[in-house]
């Protein structure tokens, strides 16, 4: 197994590299950006420390990794803009001319860009969540030669999936940020806790010259998906004793998350997972766990493996009633449900004009769905619209409609289409509901948070669903043999 470890700043390779790393990655956020979308998540799903901050730092790095042969990728892995695209495409060809390797990318876009315009390595980001061979299959297609797996994935699921498309790289998570939902679909902002320690106590008073530490979220504690009475995540999630059973099925790359982390939290992952990786059974392994972190172990791939259906509900804009809307976006089972009802049901039921919203689905229930949508047709043949939500769904139901003749319009949905929660964004743009708190800094300082209103750039980009912008809707064309794919909750 290969492991891919995080980097931070330039003089970390060497240690990284000794302790065990085969490849490293990092993020980069410069001034260019936050001036425009302040200090927020929206350029690689990680904020501050988690960065590079400027192209010099960038290119030492790159430097640094090459002279101990470390491949090097930069994760560009969030959901993107026009505007944003055209600035990142100059920071890959600056990467690119500097010896980079490769590029971590969701975006539909930014992978059209890429495979009109780079000859860097696309690794497909976890937030793209791969579940069916169809998506697979087409960001092949758009020149992906290696994806980051589902956390919901077992051995032999992963399995099963990475052989569905040849020549394509396998990699897993291996250690560190578990998170509950399936966060590719999570549709708040991943932004850097300040724990309140003894807050309550009154001992985080601000002195008279600490400057204020500002951001749109002064509530801000832990994951948003864990409310505000949750202790944050087990620090510390692994996946050694299931390693070997990936590897057996094909998947050659194990990743360490944790970008931000301080770095010596890295090398003792780094080191312990090259020490498990020698052990025999998975007591063994379990016992230098316990050894290394002082804890329980706390397993990635294990009884309490993350389900795939762990979706934040979505819901329908509420200026957006102009139709009939049944299944769900997220569930299953509501899917399941309201297919079966418009199946056995003719158009002078009460579902017309309908739209079925379809979550994200698994082979299994996209092959029923496949099979069902001649006879949906015909029971509704006036007006129905298919509302899905992952990018196998999206081409098969085109391929279908097509191929068959069905009258049907084949939409994207929120989680598809990737766009913000709208009571996140009015929550962000509230002053009365972000007060000033006392915290710790970065560095275990006393400090206060305050509040600032987030620009107006960084509205427009929450407010836009990334896969309508011209470099996806280009990507999606050439995918479905589709002019353009809309966004089913446009206003």
């Amino acid at each position: 197994m290969r492991y891919v470890a995080p980097i931070n700043a330039p003089d970390e390779a060497r240690q990284l590299v000794r302790a065990g790393a085969d490849e490293l990655y990092c993020g980069y956020q410069d001034a260019w950006w936050t001036e425009r979308y302040g200090d927020h998540d929206s350029a690689s799903r990680r904020q501050g420390a988690a960065n590079l901050s400027t192209r010099d730092e960038l290119a030492r790095t790159t430097e640094e990794a090459a002279k101990l042969d470390a491949p090097l990728y930069l994760a560009l892995n969030a959901r993107y803009t026009e505007m944003q695209l055209d600035y990142l495409m100059g920071l890959c060809t600056d990467f690119e001319r500097w010896g980079g390797t490769g590029v971590i990318v969701s975006d539909l876009g930014l992978l059209w860009r890429l495979k009109q315009n780079s000859a860097l390595d696309l690794c497909l980001s976890l937030l793209a969540v791969v579940q069916n061979a169809p998506t697979l299959a087409a960001y092949r297609s758009l020149g992906v030669t290696r994806v980051v797996l589902p956390r919901f994935l077992d051995p032999d699921a992963a399995g099963s999936l990475l052989s569905a498309v040849p020549d394509m790289q396998g990699e897993v998570m291996a250690f560190f940020d578990k998170c509950p939902l399936v966060d590719g679909y999570c549709r708040h902002r991943h932004g850097v806790s300040y724990p309140d320690r003894n807050v309550e106590a009154g001992h985080a008073k601000s002195p008279d010259n600490a400057p204020p530490l500002f951001t749109f979220d002064t509530t801000y504690r832990t994951h948003a998906c864990l409310g505000t009475t949750c202790d944050y995540l087990d620090p510390y999630p692994c996946a050694a004793c299931h390693l070997p059973l990936f590897e057996r099925e094909g998947i050659g790359f194990a990743k360490i998350g944790g970008r931000g982390r301080p770095l010596e939290e890295r090398l003792r992952a780094l080191k312990f997972l090259k020490r498990a990786e020698t052990l025999a059974t998975d007591a063994q392994r379990i016992e230098l766990y316990q050894e290394t972190f002082g804890q329980d172990c706390s397993c990635y791939f294990g009884p309490c493996i993350q389900s795939r259906h762990a979706i934040e509900p979505v819901e329908i804009p509420a200026d957006i009633q102009r139709r009939a809307y049944v299944g769900s976006q997220t569930s299953v089972a509501s899917f399941e449900k309201s297919l079966d009802e418009l199946r056995n049901h003719g158009s002078d039921s009460c579902f017309e004009p309908v739209t079925l919203m379809v979550p994200p689905l698994s082979d299994a229930h996209l092959e029923t769905l496949a099979s069902s949508l001649p006879e949906l047709a015909a029971n509704h043949p006036s007006d129905v619209h298919l509302c899905v939500n992952d990018l196998g769904t999206l081409i098969t139901a085109t391929r279908v409609a097509s191929e068959n003749n069905l009258n049907m319009r084949v939409t994207m949905g929120t989680l598809l289409a990737r766009i913000d929660d709208e009571r996140e964004v009015a929550h962000f743009l509230s002053e009365n509901e972000n007060p000033p708190r006392a915290v710790w800094g970065p560095r275990g300082e006393p400090r206060m948070l305050a509040y600032r209103r987030p620009p107006a750039t960084l509205v427009e980009h929450w407010s836009r669903p990334s896969a309508t912008e011209p470099s996806a809707q280009a990507a999606l064309a050439m995918l479905t043999g589709t002019p353009a794919i809309p966004y089913e909750f446009a206003k």
